[in-house]
């Protein structure tokens, strides 16, 4: 039997059905930017990544740090979910990197691509007014970067969201760029209040490629790309922070890296394994995700683990130019 609703739990009922509606009906895609299958990469399976780890590195990998920002520990970790309830009120720190991949016969390829100055006077005010309480401080510019650099071919976006790819603004039309399926598409009425600031950073650019994951029949990730080939980089899809998130593992010269993205962005969610706050829909795929990397990370010890805005426990935070 339905239970009678008092006139006052009818009317707040209502309300919130009515506000649900509006907002549905604003919800609107990450990013009206066109897309593509990526003519990169061979599906593959964990099984066939997993010797790769033993062969001779054959890309050099750096990491480079471009600004600081500070958040609530709310922005990193759900604090309605019980778990989080012992972690203390307060802030953290957060870094925005970008990583340089040099293979010796594809050339140069960023993860993720930094940030740029000119960003922040093309964002609504929503927008900048979310960066003015983030107290973004910028170390470096990607096109500061990118004096007397060697121009990359492409950037391996980790998702969709600005602090990883506002740097796309500084980089030259023609890079291709690729990243997880979904992304683009996924629909949000934040999309709407925020501006598109994909849409931003995008513009001028090709189009997003991206990556034709397949199921990954060892069920160890989503999905599992062979980028060049060669075992060189591979592509882990690791959705729930958004649909198309993935993880990229680098088999370098010195040993292979794993960079995970916003996955697992602090050390809050992988030392401690803390829920990320991401919609209801997403958790089972976020906490599933997470659980996916450090697993591959603690059957692996001589993979080093990057994460999205933080240096593991122990781990140098050194700044590579």
């Amino acid at each position: 039997m339905r239970p009678i609703l008092s006139r006052r739990t009818g009317r707040v009922a209502l309300c919130a059905a009515v506000l649900a509606s509006v907002l549905s009906a604003c919800a609107t895609p990450a990013s009206h930017h066109p897309t593509l299958p990526s003519d990169l990469g061979v599906a593959s399976t964990a099984s066939a990544l997993e010797p790769s780890l033993a062969k001779p590195g054959l890309v050099t990998f750096r990491r480079i740090r471009f600004a600081t920002w500070t958040g609530g520990r709310g922005s990193f970790i759900d604090r309605d979910d019980p778990r989080t309830a012992a972690v203390p009120a307060g802030t953290e720190e957060a870094t925005i990197y970008a990583y340089v991949i040099d293979h010796p016969t594809r050339g140069r390829y960023l993860i993720d691509a930094g940030v740029s100055a000119g960003l922040e006077p093309q964002l609504n005010w929503v927008m900048r007014r979310g960066l003015a309480e983030m107290n973004v401080r910028i170390a470096q510019t990607t096109a500061a970067w990118l004096t007397g650099q060697v121009q990359p071919r492409g950037v391996f976006l980790t998702h969709l969201h600005f602090d990883h790819i506002g740097g796309l603004i500084d980089l030259e039309p023609g890079v291709m760029i690729h990243g997880g399926p979904g992304d683009a598409a996924e629909r949000s009425w934040t999309n709407t209040l925020v501006g598109h600031p994909a849409d931003v950073i995008l513009r001028g650019h090709g189009p997003l490629r991206e990556w034709a994951f397949r199921a990954d029949p060892d069920g160890r990730f989503a999905g599992v790309l062979d980028i060049f080939g060669d075992g060189s980089v591979w592509a882990l899809h690791v959705p729930g922070h958004s649909p198309g998130s993935t993880a990229y593992l680098v088999n370098a010269i010195d040993g292979p890296r794993l960079v995970v993205g916003d996955a697992v962005s602090t050390r809050l969610g992988w030392d401690d394994a803390m829920p990320q706050p991401v919609p209801a829909a997403a958790r089972a795929d976020a906490e599933t995700s997470a659980e996916r990397l450090r697993r591959f990370a603690a059957d692996h010890p001589a993979v080093e683990v990057f994460l999205g805005h933080q240096s593991r426990a122990g781990q140098a935070e050194a700044e590579i130019r």
